[in-house]
């Protein structure tokens, strides 16, 4: 009897190392003795915003001119050191925004021990710097928060009193013109006042959220056609690019209403000459929150771009910070709320803008389960 033949094994994949590391999400880059480069992988392209053709078969003191601290990390990788070096900075784009990475350079040796070049690391480190900012506001929210707590209390009283004496002076002053104006005056700013201790308590309570399943598209839309009749937008062009297979997110209709309806106002101000408007929405494939349990939540983003006159880089770190305002009128506390109103949901946000290139709010919200 002829014995059963047993199924070949499929033989082995081959997988090149440039396979391997054009795969790689940390930058690579490869330079022989003299500097020119020779390996250049698709992280590398992202984060350099040079492409891989474009950047093989130059050196790497061409490339990097605008970052003399990664320069330096290279030369101690040639001899006579021939030492591995790490660092940190920032990457400056061909448009003049700034990237902050880690860098590892190290010597390549052949066989024979002899030097043969350079390889680059390079980490992307915006993520991990958006995290870390992200705990230091909560901080300095938590804190602002128990003061906001102790103080409220101690404040309105006076402040009651204040208003009730000027309500009780009023009525005592109907014949002098001057005395209403001015007791209208000091019930205005005390109600000011309150409106204001109420905001920062806002901050510091904790969120009681009506979460239910919405349609992204039907807040904005509503927001859109709100704030379009207002005088700041009535010069401005309203352009909508909605994924229409995007997914009903998780939140609090009342509450995200809230934080869109400051941040479109906020578009349209920032435009004083005649600009465009765009809202995008679209669907997170590379990124997820993983809860307490073992599934994973998707995201959705919501991208709001103006072309006003941008925010300085100086002012960038500081504008969801409470009384932080580059507005003459402004209290400060519009964008600390949409900051927290977002972190309630689990969500992100985000800002990205430069001087005389407008401004894109990005906000990210937990795909509905």
């Amino acid at each position: 009897m002829k014995p059963a033949s047993r199924p070949k094994t499929p033989a082995p994949t081959q997988i090149s190392w440039e396979q391997i590391l054009s795969n790689l999400d940390d930058g690579v880059i490869t330079a022989d003795p003299r500097g020119t480069i020779q390996f250049f992988n698709e992280a590398s392209e992202v984060l350099t915003e040079i492409s891989s053709a474009a950047a093989t078969g130059q050196t790497l003191h061409q490339i990097f001119k605008r970052e003399p601290w990664l320069l330096a990390l290279v030369d101690k990788t040639t001899p006579p050191d021939c030492e591995s070096a790490r660092g940190e900075g920032d990457f400056v784009t061909r448009w003049g925004g700034k990237i902050p990475v880690s860098v590892t350079a190290s010597p390549l040796r052949n066989r024979q021990g002899i030097f043969s070049g350079t390889i680059l690391l390079l980490r992307d480190l915006r993520h991990q710097r958006e995290l870390e900012e992200d705990l230091k506001r909560a901080d300095r929210l938590a804190t602002l928060g128990t003061l906001a707590a102790g103080l409220a209390h101690e404040i309105k009283n006076p402040l009651g009193g204040i208003k009730g004496a000027a309500q009780l002076l009023r009525r005592s002053a109907d014949n002098d013109a001057s005395v209403r104006d001015y007791t209208d005056i000091m019930i205005r700013e005390v109600n000011r006042v309150n409106q204001l201790i109420e905001q920062l308590l806002d901050l510091s309570r904790p969120a009681q959220l009506n979460l239910e399943a919405l349609n992204i598209h039907e807040i904005l839309d509503d927001v859109l056609l709100l704030e379009g009749q207002a005088e700041a937008a009535r010069q401005a062009v309203i352009k909508k690019n909605f994924d229409p297979s995007l997914p009903a997110i998780r939140g609090d209709r009342g509450r995200l209403t809230q934080v869109f309806l400051n941040l479109v106002k906020n578009a349209f101000q920032a435009m004083e000459r005649p600009g465009t408007l765009t809202v995008t929405t679209r669907v997170e494939t590379d990124f997820h929150i993983r809860g307490s349990g073992s599934d994973r939540s998707r995201l959705i983003w919501v991208d709001i771009a103006d072309e006003g006159g941008g925010i300085s880089e100086e002012d960038l770190p500081h504008i969801f910070s409470p009384f932080f305002t580059t507005k003459l009128n402004g209290t400060g506390l519009g964008l600390a709320a949409c900051y927290q109103i977002v972190k309630d949901h689990g969500g992100m946000i985000r800002v990205d803008s430069a001087i005389d290139r407008g401004s894109v709010f990005k906000i990210s919200l937990l795909v509905a389960s």
